[in-house]
């Protein structure tokens, strides 16, 4: 169940329909809590409680009841799920250093924007002074990417309509699917010969199991005029390099026949799923 409280047009949406993509993020304390101590402005998630799950991590409990866990987090408030509607009325910040820096800026202290001579300083926005409140903290910046767009090598370098291109081409990306494609009854399966991990990772593919099952070649491309004029977006490829296996695959469709008899007494069916392999 999503609740949304509109404040510009004075409407409560409840929504409770199925189907809605819903997404984990920190929340953060509106006010002081004197019960558990937490202040205004910090994050519900604790030292203490991040210290009692890798303790409980390290050692299991026994009773199932004592463990706190993914879901134990949710109960304590710790972690929220919003869906699309609900983030349009959420203030998220993206680690828990911008809540410190906003703390900051709200006591008055100066802040330093200039990064320095530090080549691998995390490069953030700078600090709205119009910014009143946050209300949660992305888990990891790398949260606001889906699946496709997370696997993405060096999006930063990238021109915003290609990493676009690629979140939608990545998804047709021929591999293996599955491990056990011989055994399925799919109408139509492409399965590559001889895939291969990608050469530049990222820490989402470590968590998708990417290696594990990986989809596409590393291939050595030249970037070349041919006979004097640009190629534009065509390629020219290696006959040697295709006789040799680059980029072949298997094709796999399923068949179904179906016989009927039918007579006077008689009304015989009979179906027959031919498999791929």
């Amino acid at each position: 169940v999503s609740l949304v409280r509109e404040i510009r047009d004075q409407e409560f949406k409840i929504f409770s329909d199925a189907g809605r993509v819903m997404r984990p993020v920190f929340t953060v304390q509106q006010e002081d809590d004197p019960e558990t101590g937490i202040e205004k402005g910090h994050l519900v998630l604790t030292k203490e409680l991040v210290n009692k799950l890798a303790k409980e991590q390290a050692e299991p409990p026994e009773d199932a009841s004592e463990k706190i866990g993914w879901e134990g987090l949710i109960r304590a408030g710790a972690v929220e799920y919003l869906d699309a509607e609900e983030e349009e009325t959420s203030m998220i910040c993206m680690t828990p250093e911008d809540l410190e820096l906003y703390r900051l800026q709200k006591a008055g202290v100066a802040l330093d924007d200039d990064i320095g001579d530090d080549l691998n300083k995390r490069l953030k926005t700078k600090t709205n002074p119009t910014t009143h409140m946050y209300t949660h903290c992305e888990i990891h910046p790398s949260m606001i990417l889906g699946i496709c767009a997370s696997i993405i090598p060096f999006p930063d370098h990238n021109q915003s309509p290609r990493n676009t291109y690629q979140s939608a081409m990545g998804k047709q990306a021929m591999g293996f699917f599955l491990t056990n494609y011989s055994r399925r009854m799919d109408t139509m399966a492409n399965i590559l010969y001889y895939p291969q991990k990608p050469l530049a990772t990222t820490r989402s593919m470590e968590f998708l199991k990417f290696r594990e099952l990986p989809a596409g070649q590393n291939a050595i491309v030249a970037i070349a005029c041919y006979s004097g004029y640009n190629q534009e977006d065509s390629v020219i490829m290696n006959q040697s390099s295709i006789d040799r296996g680059l980029f072949r695959s298997l094709f796999f469709r399923s068949y179904s026949d179906q016989e009927k008899k039918v007579g006077l007494k008689t009304n015989l069916t009979m179906m027959v799923l031919l498999h791929p392999a």
